[in-house]
């Protein structure tokens, strides 16, 4: 139960193992239940969250975004790439040697169903028509809401990870961010 997994995990803050606890993959009641237990019993408060958070799931923001906001526990978004979806490197069938995907195709169907090519085929021209590339225009976006305390990124070489580092810098102005709510009122969430 909830209340068990945060007595132990009391025992590892109170022995110095540990600082600070978070979930993972938690429902809004299950966020609200931790925080509850944890003030109405001195349990230690749970601090961060660890979902997927993309311009293609962007379930985030249905329940979970207003809670991480009010209550302070920060979204550290994870396949914020889609596992590299985003990037378009998958567009028309391609399979890039070295790529995840043509790899393995581990979980092809979740991160990259067909139905979704035409959105994040939108995404990647709207990163052109803003001058960044779909990885940044992605990671940015995760970067930027109000509920992002961090964006896990991965990278399987060095250029990658330049790139996911550049992201940083990008600025989502009032202008991106409206061309991205367009793409998103036409085709909420393809890949959930």
């Amino acid at each position: 139960t909830i209340r068990e997994t945060l007595e132990v995990l009391d025992e590892l803050v109170q022995s110095g193992k540990i600082k600070h606890i978070g979930v993972s993959n938690e429902t809004p009641w299950g966020v609200n239940e931790y925080l509850r237990l944890a003030r109405d019993e001195n349990l230690p408060r749970i601090v961060s969250i660890q979902n997927q958070y993309s311009l293609t799931n962007r379930t985030f923001e249905i329940g979970l975004s207003e809670i991480a906001i009010k209550e302070q526990v920060g979204l550290l978004a994870y396949s914020s790439l889609n596992m590299g979806v985003l990037t378009g490197k998958y567009l028309d069938g391609a399979r890039p040697a070295g790529a995840r995907f043509s790899e393995t195709m581990r979980n092809s169907p979740r991160y990259n169903p067909a139905h979704a090519e035409p959105v994040v085929r939108k995404y990647v021209d709207l990163a052109k028509k803003y001058n960044m590339s779909p990885a940044e225009l992605a990671l940015a976006f995760v970067a930027a809401q109000r509920f992002t305390t961090s964006v896990i990124i991965g990278a399987t070489n060095l250029e990658q990870l330049k790139v996911c580092i550049d992201a940083e810098e990008v600025e989502i102005s009032p202008e991106l961010l409206a061309d991205i709510q367009d793409i998103y009122f036409e085709h909420p969430d393809p890949t959930v």
